[in-house]
């Protein structure tokens, strides 16, 4: 089988990574991939919004099955465009892409199916959304409707900074159109995790807990980012908490989506929090998050083939993972690329670095986006796998290296 994997971050490395240990693939193909991507697959210059020219290359290279990694794609309808031309691929179509690509149609959809969310307003209107605010207590959390790569989420403290995150959104336009229309809702107080499914026939099927740290900052503090690090399973989410999951978000949702006649296929990401134990929906996201696959993936027990033919998917594993992200200093504001990265003595047992914003020139491996690298390890307990990885990050250098120090610091 030969199969194409769309994306360049360190969440597509490690789809990739995976689909290499599978006997039933004979080769692995990336659209535009990078440089840790390009050890193991071919990789191929086109754009992600090149729906037209993927099609084309898949169709070229005889692709049996293609795996979409990030949303853009997704939104821009690639499902429905390849299964219109007969080719197999693994992702919702855009209707169903719309719980990520729109945070007002998610909302919507909640609330329709009574699954346990914030209280929200909706606003297209800057007036509007100011006025209300004046009104509401705080915090409060303001997210920009559209796609904004992770940024599009902000908590507002007082009255003040919400009307400049509003101006910021909607009157600057900061992130184009998609903050042109802004959901306005509660804050919730609790812990968060990641949990993410198989949709498959109208089922659906769990994959390993994860936690990320969205902050930039040690602490949890500073701006939103698309992640700096990650952990699996969640000691604290228990199986009460997962069949709540499954009663309470995730079957009303493919129920309300089955009456709305959207047929849902791949991934989806529940953005979660435990309110007084009860979990509420933060986000709904239709691709496997980053960096939660970097340690999701390592512990599974199947082959991702295996979702073309598989029923049920059990992942088997008693294995823990930890992931930090290095990044460019400055993210997620501006930073300088084109670094040279040096990897020296690094420990590869039961560790693997997967690669986002690199690329290879002249022989060199160069930093060329915000997230650089995802070191990730995985073993039997929390405390030697988090040594492990800060052990290797040591070994790592590229001018203005950023990363957490204290990622998974609460697991030990």
């Amino acid at each position: 089988m030969r199969v194409l994997v769309i994306g360049n971050g360190a969440r597509e490395h490690a789809i990739v990574w995976k689909l290499s240990q599978d006997k039933n693939i004979s080769e692995i193909f990336a659209i535009p991939g990078n440089a840790g991507i390009a050890q193991i697959a071919k990789c191929i210059e086109e754009k992600m919004d090149n729906i037209q020219g993927i099609i084309d290359i898949a169709k070229e290279y005889k692709i049996d099955w293609t795996i979409v990694g990030p949303e853009l794609p997704l939104s821009l309808g690639i499902v429905d465009i390849f299964e219109k031309e007969g080719l197999k691929i693994w992702g919702p179509n855009k209707e169903g892409a719309k719980l990520e690509y729109s945070k007002a149609f998610a909302k919507e959809i909640m609330k329709t199916s009574k699954i346990p969310t914030a209280e929200f307003k909706i606003f297209d209107s800057f007036s509007s959304a100011v006025e209300f605010v004046k009104k509401t207590s705080y915090p409060l959390v303001i997210k920009a409707d559209g796609l904004c790569g992770g940024k599009g989420v902000k908590i507002a403290e007082s009255y003040e900074s919400a009307v400049q995150i509003l101006h910021e959104y909607m009157i600057n336009k900061i992130f184009g159109p998609s903050g042109e229309k802004v959901v306005i809702e509660e804050y919730l107080e609790g812990k968060e995790f990641s949990l993410i499914a198989i949709i498959k026939n109208g089922d659906f099927y769990f994959l390993p807990s994860a936690q990320d740290y969205k902050r930039v900052g040690e602490g949890n503090t500073g701006e939103n980012t698309g992640g700096m690090g990650s952990f699996s399973p969640v000691p604290w989410i228990n199986e009460e908490i997962l069949k709540k999951c499954e009663k309470n978000i995730f079957r009303p949702l493919l129920d309300e989506l089955t009456k709305r006649n959207i047929n849902y296929q791949g991934f989806l990401y529940g953005g979660l929090i435990l309110v007084r134990n009860e979990p509420y929906v933060l986000e709904f996201n239709v691709r496997l998050g980053d960096p939660e696959a970097q340690v999701i993936l390592p512990l599974l027990n199947f082959n991702f083939t295996d979702i073309l033919y598989r029923t049920n998917f059990p992942w088997l594993s008693d294995k823990k993972a930890l992931c930090v992200v290095l990044a460019s200093k400055g993210y997620p504001g501006n930073y300088e690329t084109g670094k040279e990265i040096i990897f020296k003595n690094i420990n590869f047992q039961n560790l693997y670095i997967f690669h986002a914003g690199t690329v290879k020139r002249n022989g060199k491996i160069l930093t060329s986006g915000g997230r650089v690298l995802s070191v990730t390890s995985w073993g039997e307990n929390f405390k030697e796998i988090r040594e492990r990885v800060y052990n290797a990050i040591d070994e790592i250098y590229f001018e203005n290296k950023y990363y957490r120090k204290d990622i998974g610091i609460e697991l030990i």
